[in-house]
């Protein structure tokens, strides 16, 4: 017991000094206190369009989405992003309630907070790399369930909402000072699906990509 005192008593004589001679060198007054939002950091807005494909639920589907923010040193992205399914994924499930396997239809889109960082943004080739976090929603809707009504197109079988993290990485070009290309793969991590045609790893996966990027740069 009388060792870790000591041991504890010399920590903390060693951890004053050091201390001490900090400031003694470095005068707080001369110091400012570096954060990422401040007056002398370069702040500027953007905004994109990108393209997706990847698999839902084992067919190739195709999600449209944009996303926007602040570029602050060049480097760092801070945003909202959004993204939903424009074409047609079908596969075979049932109704809930019924035990005869049919064809439906997946709806369904997901956003939230955008951040990121680019590498060596200056350069003509350089790295993005954007996460996303946020929630989504799905429906699964059978389109023949009012095939003898012509006014109703399609029925709504199930629905839920979910959570969803995307990291991804891009190579991105520098076309013009306000425009850049990039392409480049994501994943998508889904979690918190209720339905009984769909699970999480039904919808998670990974994503080829390509983003149009405007902004001053």
């Amino acid at each position: 017991m009388r060792k870790i005192i000591f041991i504890f008593l010399i920590f903390c004589s060693g951890s004053f000094a050091f201390a001490q001679r900090y400031m003694d060198t470095n005068d707080p007054k001369d110091e400012e206190v570096k954060s990422l939002l401040s007056k002398k950091n370069d702040l500027n807005a953007f905004g994109a369009a990108d393209l997706k494909v990847g698999d839902l639920k084992g067919e190739r589907g195709l999600l449209v989405g944009a996303y926007g923010g602040f570029i602050i040193n060049r480097r760092y992205l801070f945003g909202v992003a959004g993204y939903g399914l424009v074409t047609n994924v079908a596969f075979e499930g049932t109704v809930p309630g019924q035990t005869e396997a049919k064809q439906l239809n997946l709806h369904g889109g997901y956003g939230g907070v955008l951040i990121g960082g680019t590498i060596a943004p200056r350069e003509l080739i350089h790295i993005s790399i954007p996460i996303i976090l946020g929630a989504g929603s799905l429906e699964v809707v059978d389109k023949d369930f009012f095939i003898n009504n012509p006014a109703d197109s399609e029925f709504t079988v199930e629905n839920t909402v979910f959570f969803v993290a995307e990291p991804g990485i891009e190579v991105e070009f520098n076309i013009t000072k306000y425009f850049r290309l990039g392409a480049g793969m994501t994943y998508r991590y889904v979690s918190g699906t209720e339905l009984e045609n769909v699970q999480d790893k039904d919808v998670s996966g990974t994503t080829a990509m390509i983003s149009f990027r405007f902004g001053r740069f």
